[in-house]
């Protein structure tokens, strides 16, 4: 849209138009107690003044090295990400409501949901949704609605947030949460599962890595959960499937996670999205869209909303959420980086995690004041250290070098066992150099 500045003449010939002398008499039919005060905002500046005082402004920020994960990880964004986002037809995209006019938009997305079920090895995507923490919750939403039980299991290794953003959907629901305690050694139990599944049972929830880090035995936990004839929801780090089996494979019915690591900014936490995947079975009851492909009556391919089931499209009490505009341009990005790195690069991508993450691992339980939480346990690229010193001394001593720290799970609130404890990450993006510099600084802390 262009943009065409009025002067002072433009004005004038614009309020003998419509009658009146000054522009305020537009507003004299609204009571003066519910008008807004004269603001206090000094004069205007040219474009330069204000470029040089954002950049003064800008100065002020560090570039942190950072070792912290705990659900938003820095990894390196492909310039091939920006390329294709930033292009104005994605860039200014809205919800797609006229299909034959969004045929590019429509087109990305069934390209998005192609390769979350190549990930997953689940049968059918939706067109992304908020974050990690939602979709957990509307992949609860689900279980409840396509079981017609009333219990959700929830793994204590589920990320802090997500446990709570479940429990805050179904607040007003009659849905009873019962909590699986993780063991000493990081993960769950396939026994508690066993004992705690019932007939009532809709769903389990399990995350995989944890949010300790630890791989969970996903096998024996869906051979008991559907023994149990109950949904088994597993949450994952995509990036991790390029190592690890997938969902598909140990035969969870729906897979729900963050898509932040494929190709978003850690951006202070947002925007991001989540991403969900479902066994045919459940396609009907996902919620917000699903991006079809079709043919004209000429026979050319062509893209369509085959499921729309929000409540903007159909009546409310039918909806299965009232999700709008899905995070679309991130998902986009996800889109853009699995096509760019292939079959073969992402594999390498996560294996690169894992190894930088053993390599720093084992230099920081070899320091004097620190061990591993969970000896001899498979994780990907974060991991639990146990400590003997000062916590918050050791931070702000990393602080003061220009790193970001671990997170400190004693202010997490999980439970007493990770008192005096860090959860460490380690991405492709920090270098040997890096990792033996942090601990240099530990030791010496």
């Amino acid at each position: 849209m262009d943009y065409t500045p009025q002067n002072q003449k433009d004005k004038k010939k614009m309020l003998e138009t419509i009658g009146i002398d000054d522009v305020n008499e537009l507003f004299d039919t609204i009571p003066k107690d519910l008008r807004a005060k004269k603001l206090n905002v000094s004069g205007g500046k040219t474009e330069q003044e204000l470029l040089n005082y954002f950049s003064d402004i800008a100065s002020e920020n560090k570039v942190l090295i950072s070792f912290r994960g705990a659900g938003i990880y820095d990894h390196y964004i492909p310039s091939l990400v920006g390329e294709v986002i930033g292009r104005s037809e994605f860039w200014t995209a809205y919800t797609p409501y006229q299909a034959e006019a969004s045929q590019g938009t429509l087109q990305s997305i069934f390209e998005y949901q192609s390769l979350i079920c190549a990930l997953t090895g689940l049968d059918t995507s939706n067109a992304s949704l908020y974050d990690g923490a939602t979709a957990t919750a509307e992949a609860a939403l689900l279980a409840l609605r396509a079981s017609g039980k009333n219990k959700i299991l929830i793994s204590q290794g589920l990320h802090p947030e997500y446990i709570q953003t479940v429990k805050t959907y179904l607040e007003n629901s009659r849905a009873e949460i019962v909590t699986l305690n993780v063991s000493e050694n990081g993960a769950i139990e396939t026994d508690a599962v066993e004992a705690s599944v019932d007939d009532d049972t809709a769903a389990v929830i399990i995350q995989s890595p944890n949010f300790f880090g630890v791989i969970e035995d996903m096998q024996a936990f869906s051979a008991v959960i559907k023994s149990r004839n109950s949904l088994f929801i597993a949450v994952v780090n995509p990036l991790s499937l390029g190592v690890f089996m997938s969902p598909g494979e140990y035969k969870a019915d729906i897979a729900v996670g963050e898509g932040q690591v494929l190709g978003s900014a850690m951006s202070a936490g947002g925007a991001t999205f989540g991403f969900m995947a479902v066994k045919k079975a459940l396609e009907w009851k996902m919620p917000g869209r699903i991006v079809g492909q079709t043919t004209d009556k000429n026979g050319n391919r062509g893209f369509v909303l085959t499921l729309q089931s929000r409540e903007q499209h159909i009546r409310r009490e039918k909806a299965t959420s009232n999700i709008c505009t899905s995070a679309s341009l991130n998902a986009l990005a996800g889109c853009v980086f699995l096509s760019g790195w292939g079959n073969i690069g992402f594999k390498n991508l996560a294996e690169i995690n894992i190894s930088k993450a053993k390599y720093a691992f084992n230099k920081i339980k070899s320091l004097e004041g620190f061990k591993s939480k969970f000896e001899n346990k498979v994780f990907f690229n974060e991991f639990v250290i146990e400590t003997s010193k000062n916590i918050k001394k050791i931070q702000n001593v990393l602080l003061k070098n220009g790193i970001l720290g671990p997170l400190d799970l004693s202010g997490i609130g999980i439970n007493e066992n990770f008192k005096n404890c860090f959860l460490f990450c380690v991405t492709e993006q920090r270098t040997k150099a890096e990792i033996d510099r942090l601990t240099e600084i530990l030791a010496e802390a």
